[in-house]
């Protein structure tokens, strides 16, 4: 298997494994509309930010590092995102 092969089954397992985090996480933020809009804006800003800062650093690296910054900034858009879900009560719409 050619090495492009390989970079694109890892990258497969890579989305697999963000989709069942995602799932997992959402689960544990709760039920609530709010709480999900939290969630999805942390994400979006999250992977914006982490995809504007890997472009900064692919220059520095001379490597694509676009999709390990996306992971990391969705991950820190989560964090951000639980700070404020976890005011609003968990039955709210």
């Amino acid at each position: 298997m050619s090495d492009e092969g390989v970079r694109f089954i890892a990258r497969i397992g890579l989305v697999i494994i963000l989709i069942l985090v995602t799932a997992v996480f959402r689960t544990i933020i709760g039920p609530g509309r709010r709480r999900g809009y939290y969630v999805l804006f942390g994400t979006l800003g999250g992977i914006s930010l982490g995809v504007a800062l890997a472009s900064i650093a692919s220059r520095w690296l001379e490597v694509d590092v676009s999709v390990i910054g996306a992971c990391l900034g969705m991950f820190f858009g989560w964090g951000v995102a639980w700070m404020f879900a976890r005011r609003v009560p968990r039955d709210a719409h």
